[in-house]
């Protein structure tokens, strides 16, 4: 074995096989939670999938993050990742009613994610002088968040739901506190960066496989086709718009590095829902208006989508030092989730063509407006 001895700072790390193959067991918890969200596309429903989205989103940003600065791809690194895999896999067994009776054995199976992350750092602190700070500091903020979600597993909701949040708060805010022992140990701007993208190549994937289930077992009616072909016009057109911008700034020593990385969290859940909801919407008859759920989960869900990257640009332009007041499009972007909530709201005769034809319109239309330079883009957590 070959602990880490050091922390290196390596400007064009890239993803090793052993990350990627981490990734493969994520392509199916968004599956599971799509699905999810497609069978219950009620506001309970709704707030049900995003509960559950937040635990299997930050457990693979704990991981991402610690590969990112101490990952030594050693037989230790890579067992102790095994077992990530079997503990994400575990969560996703227990997502389908995972707010109900399975809500214990999701509880368990986060805590042991959890665990094995503080293990992780344990292994850091113990390896790396220079890293110990940070590593106690993580060490102790992951296991106060690891306790709430433990006592949840022996109390009823809506109790038990409450001790979930207080979990996820201290969780989001134990790096937001840590920030001074964080610029010790800066992340590569190769790195994450390439991580974000793989996992958002995983939630696009899911609504181009919506498009493709939604297709299946139904009637080739020419609105059902128009409807699944502007949906992945829709898909392509959001792939399109965030990989444009893959590579802009954003200076891992400055706080909107944090928010760069804390609103991928809205973007993903609203490209996952918006997934669920093009499946809803092109198995909507031919000729009948579309359901109120249907229409509302995915203008909503677009609205999420276009609204959280309106700000992952304005953080980039921040980042950098730039005037975000000359780049157009988060503008455009917070006008285009404002006209999906108004498609949402009143769109109740509009046939479902138009609402996916709608989005991807107005995701299209920031890439004709204002093309994109690359640079380079780097953050911190």
């Amino acid at each position: 074995m070959h602990p880490p001895t050091e922390h290196v700072h390596h400007p064009e790390r890239r993803a090793t096989w052993t990350e990627l193959f981490f990734d493969v067991v994520y392509v199916v918890a968004i599956a599971r939670l799509a699905h999810e969200l497609k069978e219950d596309p009620t506001l309970p429903g709704a707030a049900a999938f995003a509960g559950l989205f937040v635990p299997v989103w930050w457990s693979w940003i704990g991981v991402t993050v610690y590969a990112d600065r101490f990952d030594a791809d050693d037989a230790a690194d890579r067992l102790l990742l095994a077992l990530q895999m079997l503990g994400v896999a575990a969560l996703a067994v227990q997502i389908h009613d995972g707010a109900g009776t399975h809500a214990p054995g999701l509880a368990l199976a986060y805590c042991g994610l959890r665990l094995l992350l503080i293990l992780l750092y344990a292994r850091a602190w113990r390896h790396i002088p220079q890293a110990r700070p940070l590593a106690a500091r993580y060490m102790v903020g992951f296991s106060l968040a690891l306790l709430p979600w433990l006592a949840s597993v022996f109390v009823p909701s809506p109790l038990r739901f409450c001790l979930w949040a207080a979990g996820i708060v201290i969780d989001l805010l134990t790096p937001l506190a840590s920030r001074p022992q964080q610029r010790a140990l800066p992340l590569s701007p190769a790195h994450l960066p390439e991580r974000f993208g793989l996992f958002t190549l995983i939630v696009l994937g899911e609504s181009v496989a919506a498009v493709v289930g939604g297709v299946t077992g139904q009637h080739w009616a020419a609105g059902s086709v128009l409807t699944a072909v502007l949906s992945f016009a829709y898909a392509f057109a959001m792939g399109w718009l965030y990989f444009d911008k893959k590579h802009a700034t954003v200076h891992p020593k400055r706080r909107s590095a944090q928010v760069w990385v804390y609103t991928h969290l809205f973007l993903m859940m609203g490209l996952t829902a918006s997934g669920a909801g093009v499946e809803l919407l092109i198995a909507s008859p031919p000729g009948e208006p579309v359901s109120a759920a249907a229409r509302w989960l995915f203008c909503a869900a677009t609205a999420s989508g276009f609204a959280a990257f309106a700000v992952i640009l304005r953080a980039m332009a921040c980042s950098t030092g730039g005037r975000p007041g000359r780049d157009l499009r988060p503008g455009m972007l917070l006008g285009a989730a404002g006209t999906m909530l108004l498609l949402g709201h009143c769109g109740e005769a509009l046939p479902p063509y138009v609402l996916t034809g709608s989005a991807g319109a107005l995701a299209a239309l920031p890439l004709v407006a204002h093309p994109s330079r690359g640079r380079t883009l780097g953050a911190g957590v």
